[in-house]
């Protein structure tokens, strides 16, 4: 699971089918979200990062039946790179790990996926 550590605090981040849902409400999907982390129609990209951070955390909470009472301000003050980094391997994670059942479709859907992550962050 991928991890970011902010103030001597570690917080698991988790990209899954709860993650995506959070995604889906709060931008309209992840392709959507990644434009806002591009200030695409000006939109705040500080909110966008402690929205998508506090989205996987609380994922990664509620998978391990913790409260999921993450609220972004956390990371306020951590630097850009690093908080892109953590939100990066988390989604590229739970992508991997949706697709480990050799099925080729899935697959493929896998690595165009990772390809517009990739071109987008």
């Amino acid at each position: 699971m991928a991890s970011i550590i902010v103030k001597g605090t570690k917080y698991d981040l988790r990209f899954d089918l709860y993650a995506l849902e959070q995604i889906e409400e709060e931008f309209g999907g992840v392709k959507q979200m990644y434009e806002s982390l591009r200030g695409a129609e000006g939109k705040s990209l500080t909110k966008a990062m402690s929205t998508i951070f506090r989205i996987l955390a609380n994922s990664a909470r509620d998978y391990a039946g913790l409260t999921a009472n993450v609220t972004g301000d956390e990371v306020r003050h951590e630097p850009v790179g690093k908080l892109t980094a953590a939100v990066h391997a988390a989604i590229e994670e739970g992508m991997k790990s949706e697709t480990t059942g050799g099925n080729e479709a899935d697959d493929q859907v896998h690595d165009e996926y990772l390809e517009e992550i990739e071109k987008n962050v």
